[in-house]
């Protein structure tokens, strides 16, 4: 992450950026994270993570956990703004939807979310001030975030809500462009495996979300009041492009990209960090690039651990997931909204 925000800040005057979107997974939650155990312990082997640990070490992780996010990941940000989303994650170890809000409501009642949601509140559009999921419009583009974190589904308080906001953009001729982030990809993509896809739950609710979104491009209307509609999420963690370019969604296809290279254990044989640059044009279109971090950008770590953590973290740091989710039987879905 601070790579990733040096990067960022270096190419500040040939594409300065708005804002930096977290889609979720902070920290690993479950146990300790790698860099964190060096610092506690230096030398720690987090391949094999057999060496003991005293009783009181993963209480003393989960409380410092979403602090030392905030300060080594979120901080070099500097004076870009951050908007967050919830991972499944966060809500590791006992952690709760209130606990995330508690902890982080700076950032989810920050000035574009707050404001928004009054201007909501005025057209009909109610919400919870603090949710986890939420949205803004600027510059003629809306950015939704949708809450799937765990159970990796969407509730209808939430499809109701989405269907209002997505109602009022395809009304509005100001918005040119709908971005939607959420951590787990939409059912039937190509990283199904680790997707909504699970549970009936997961597919019947991400398949209404799905029909939702390709609808509010509005294609039969007249092309200025089409909507460019693009989608993002992270629950898997690689870099994917095109991932409902399948058979399922054969003729009604969204944009959509997966990103979970930030820093947590990669899915897949080569380890690659970064982010996305997506640009959102004046026409309304999104041009998507993938930027890559590398071991050699700055900065570099420092402090008791740090070499070992680095190590790790660039020749280490993945497995190719000894899980792989077999989908429900056929799920009974109701009709979409």
């Amino acid at each position: 992450m601070p790579k990733i925000a040096h990067d960022i800040a270096a190419n500040e005057g040939k594409t300065p950026v708005a804002f930096f979107w977290h889609l979720g997974d902070f920290r690993l939650g479950f146990d300790i994270d790698c860099d964190m155990l060096e610092r506690l312990h230096p030398g720690y082997d987090c391949t094999e993570r057999t060496q003991p640990l005293a009783d009181d070490d993963m209480d003393a992780y989960l409380g410092d956990a979403w602090k030392d996010f905030l300060e080594r990941q979120i901080a070099p940000f500097g004076g870009t703004r951050v908007f967050l989303g919830i991972g499944n994650h966060e809500l590791a170890a006992g952690r709760t939807r209130d606990d995330f809000r508690n902890f982080f409501r700076r950032w989810l009642t920050q000035g574009p979310i707050h404001a928004q949601r009054r201007a909501d509140a005025r057209r009909g559009i109610p919400s919870s001030e603090g949710d986890t999921s939420y949205h803004f419009v600027t510059r003629g583009a809306d950015f939704i975030f949708l809450d799937n974190a765990d159970p990796q589904a969407f509730t209808p308080g939430q499809i109701t809500w989405l269907a209002r906001v997505l109602a009022a953009d395809v009304a509005d001729p100001g918005v040119r462009t709908i971005v939607v982030g959420m951590h787990a990809a939409l059912p039937n993509s190509t990283v199904r495996e680790h997707a909504m896809d699970a549970s009936c739950q997961g597919r019947c609710s991400g398949d209404q979300v799905y029909g939702m979104l390709f609808r509010a491009q509005n294609l039969s209307a007249p092309p200025s009041q089409r909507k460019n509609v693009v989608v993002f999420a992270s629950h898997m963690h690689t870099f994917a492009a095109d991932v409902y370019a399948t058979p399922e969604h054969s003729g009604q296809v969204v944009p959509g990209w997966v990103i979970g290279t930030a820093g947590a254990e990669q899915y897949a044989a080569e380890i690659r960090y970064g982010y996305v640059l997506a640009e959102v044009r004046a026409d309304g279109s999104v041009a998507v690039e993938f930027r890559g971090v590398t071991r050699d950008t700055p900065p570099a770590a420092e402090g008791p651990g740090a070499a070992a953590a680095t190590d790790y973290c660039f020749a280490l740091n993945h497995e190719t997931p000894r899980w792989r989710q077999q989908p429900p039987p056929a799920c009974p879905c109701g009709s979409t909204p």
